[in-house]
């Protein structure tokens, strides 16, 4: 259930902390006040795609925040997140800053957007304007279908699709493999010249760093001649002059004249002492290396062959060794099998013949229970819209089936089976069912739409749920019974509607009215919680415009109806 919602510096809301209750929350305003404002607020928290242009003018970050009691699913689901705590509540969280970032919490540790959806779709579902443009897109109707079947259909069709995918890889493969004699002899050869050129090249991961380390010394190594010999005088051999280690030399002879009388001057004389012993050593060091440099012009020009040989692999089959390597790997083994084509394509096509058994087994598996699941959603959808004022509707579900037709696979599978599924509605005696897109009004779709979310939120188990314009193409009588319906649902979860019908309205248990203002070119929207007289107010515009003795009466009414 959806407990609090906190909006800071988002579109034209300056800061709004709003609280919900259990059952039905009513949300009205004037057109233009910013009702989709707050829908598209809570949108944010769940994990959907943030723009920059929501943060309010002259402000650097928006900041939303959504607060929800836990529910067990919901419990399970963020333990293997790793993000469960002791706390009844979850609480999703979103910045989004001017650069263009955003930066998405749960429970206050950064999580990836997906993770945030994930979450979600177990804590509330919203239901929008562009639900109905879905619903009227077929190819969204088996999806509809399976979710109210359950999670059974869905592990089936899971398998399925991990059978389906490999199916069409072996069908990839083998079709790579037949091919006539004379192709199959250009492609070994050409396999075989690949193989053997990078055999020849004797190519190693790491070996490019420890080349160009090589080079590098090589090309440089008269200048390396140079400062090494120079700084090796510097440090021990000068001549008439003191070296580095005889000024060092003597100043600890110096400091252990004095440093009985001082611990801190003993101090500094063990510390230059230690200091002349690591010079020293670096010393020789430096010696070793500037006796042993030496420098051969042959060593420099296989160096350069064997970099340019490098590049010149990399230039046809990288862009790095490691490319090239792997390319080789997969040359070989096609090689192989070009070999044991004959072979390897019996061996794909027994495959094909088990593989292609399982997925008809599935398919016709997944096909049964969706005709089982058809027969009670079909039942169920039309008494929901008879209750809904469409007193002959019939909702009925179409499935067309390839189960037994000898078809090529392409043509007889897709990836969720052998069905396609279509929704088709009657809505007076005498009809026959159509296709909802060629039939239903907009307020017909509304209550198609209404009777499916409840029955498929009682599937799912989702404990919140949000309308937004379900009362399109509505009014009198039918809006008394979607206002019916939608107490129905608010008694098992939390409904939070947006409204423009008083019908509707007055049966909230808890009313806000969204405001817009604006105050020195400065507009914002700010919600009001209603009490009873500014409810029957509201409710008494909602009726007619304005305020009139006539409307509040009715108004009056209605709400005395809800109670």
């Amino acid at each position: 259930m959806l407990l609090e919602l906190e909006i800071k510096n988002f579109a034209l809301i300056d800061h709004l902390h709003i609280r919900f209750d259990e059952g039905l929350n009513i949300l009205t305003g004037e057109t233009g006040v910013g009702k989709s404002i707050i829908i598209n607020g809570i949108k944010l928290t769940l994990g959907e795609r943030a723009d920059k242009e929501h943060i309010r003018n002259k402000e650097e970050k928006t900041y939303l925040q959504s607060v929800f009691l836990k529910n067990t699913w919901v419990n399970e689901l963020l333990t293997n997140l790793g993000l469960n705590t002791d706390e009844e509540i979850v609480v999703l969280s979103r910045e989004l800053l001017k650069s263009g970032r955003s930066v998405s919490r749960i429970n206050g540790s950064i999580v990836t957007n997906a993770t945030v959806k994930t979450l979600a779709a177990s804590l509330i579902d919203i239901h929008g304007q562009h639900h109905h443009q879905s619903l009227l897109n077929k190819q969204n109707h088996i999806d509809i279908l399976d979710d109210y079947a359950g999670k059974e259909i869905i592990k089936l069709r899971e398998e399925f699709l991990t059978h389906y995918e490999e199916f069409q890889k072996l069908q990839q493969e083998r079709k790579n493999l037949s091919i006539d004699d004379r192709d199959r002899e250009r492609q070994i050869d050409l396999l075989r010249f690949h193989i053997d050129e990078i055999e020849k090249a004797e190519l190693k991961e790491d070996e490019e760093e420890s080349l160009m380390q090589e080079y590098n010394i090589l090309a440089n190594s008269e200048k390396i001649y140079e400062v090494m010999g120079k700084g090796y005088e510097k440090l021990y051999n000068l001549g008439d002059n003191d070296s580095a280690m005889d000024l060092i030399s003597s100043t600890v002879d110096e400091f252990h004249r004095v440093d009985m009388f001082d611990p801190q001057i003993k101090n500094f004389s063990n510390r230059l002492e230690d200091f002349q012993f690591l010079l020293e050593d670096l010393a020789r060091d430096i010696s070793h290396y500037f006796e042993n440099i030496e420098f051969h012009p042959e060593d420099l020009e296989r160096l350069n062959q064997r970099i340019a040989h490098i590049n010149d692999m990399k230039r046809k089959y990288g862009p790095a060794i490691e490319d090239v390597l792997a390319y080789y790997h997969k040359s070989t083994s096609e090689l192989e099998n070009l070999h044991n084509s004959k072979e390897r394509i019996e061996e794909i096509s027994n495959k094909l013949y088990d593989k292609e058994a399982r997925l008809n087994t599935l398919a016709t598996t997944i096909h049964r229970k969706r005709v089982d699941t058809a027969k009670i959603l079909e039942k169920k959808v039309s008494t929901t819209l008879q209750e809904l004022n469409i007193p002959h509707g019939s909702f009925k579900v179409s499935i067309s089936s390839k189960e037994g037709q000898d078809l090529n696979y392409d043509k007889k599978y897709h990836r969720k089976g052998f069905d396609s599924v279509e929704f088709l509605i009657k809505t007076n005696p005498g009809e026959v069912p159509k296709s909802l897109s060629k039939i239903a009004s907009g307020g017909e779709i509304s209550r198609v739409m209404l009777a499916l979310k409840s029955l498929l939120a009682d599937i799912d188990k989702i404990s919140s749920m949000i309308f937004d314009e379900i009362d399109t193409g509505i009014s009198g009588e039918t809006a008394n019974l979607v206002g019916d319906k939608l107490v129905g649902i608010s008694e098992n979860r939390q409904v939070i509607c947006i409204t423009h019908l008083p019908q509707i309205a007055a049966r909230g248990l808890l009313h806000y009215k969204i405001h817009k203002k604006t105050d020195n070119n400065h507009s914002f929207t700010y919600l009001e919680e209603l009490n009873k007289t500014n409810r029957i107010k509201e409710i008494g515009r909602l009726l007619g415009g304005t305020s009139t003795a006539i409307t509040l009466k009715h108004a009056e009414e209605l709400l005395s109806l809800r109670r």
